[in-house]
């Protein structure tokens, strides 16, 4: 979403709370590690442990959890990106592939959130934007967790993603490129944490 609109690539133009005209060409991020907490405690782990979240591939925005129980859900846990352990495990098949274009080298692993877009208010060559962000060694970790309340009564998970909660500070005049493990990314990826939301 972008506010309360459905995102749509490369075509349409949005507003951000801080008046930033923008288009978006490319958001893909990873979500990992889905736990389901039911009412009596349970917990149900999702068995597909890596999943690439591709705007452009709509296949990917809504997945099946097999065999969960048929408890009331309570709370969700996922993290945005992929863990250390991940990221020097050797598989590279799946959504883990290199070929989808979210991974960066051995040393410096996989992209954990990968947004690209344009804004007049870039004062890039070609007003475009880019921010890929990941890292995982010890001092380098981007990989946020997550933790959302389910809706009474709630049969069917809908993760909300608002984009505009992410642009919206983010100061594109002086800010539109970040490509590498860091700092910078680490606080980045604190930012975009807050456009995940429980509809």
């Amino acid at each position: 979403m972008f506010n309360t609109e459905a995102l749509v690539l490369n075509t349409t133009k949005y507003n951000t709370d801080t008046n930033d005209t923008v288009s978006i060409t490319t958001l893909k991020f990873y979500i990992s590690n889905l736990v389901v907490e039911y009412e009596d405690g349970t917990r149900f782990k999702d068995k597909q442990s890596v999943r690439l979240i591709d705007v452009e591939r709509l296949e990917t925005l809504s997945f099946q959890l097999k065999q969960t129980p048929d408890l009331k859900m309570k709370r969700i846990y996922f993290q945005i990106g992929i863990d250390s352990l991940t990221n020097v495990s050797g598989n590279l098949d799946g959504d883990l592939d290199p070929a989808l274009g979210m991974y960066w080298a051995w040393n410096s692993g996989y992209i954990n959130m990968k947004l690209e877009g344009k804004s007049s208010s870039c004062k890039s060559v070609k007003k475009e934007f880019q921010f890929h962000i990941g890292g995982y060694l010890p001092q380098q970790n981007a990989l946020q967790e997550m933790s959302l309340v389910m809706p009474e009564n709630a049969e069917t998970i809908h993760l909300k993603v608002d984009l505009n909660k992410w642009l919206s500070n983010v100061a594109l005049k002086e800010n539109n490129s970040l490509m590498i493990p860091g700092k910078k990314a680490i606080e980045m990826a604190k930012c975009y944490k807050n456009m995940f939301t429980i509809e």
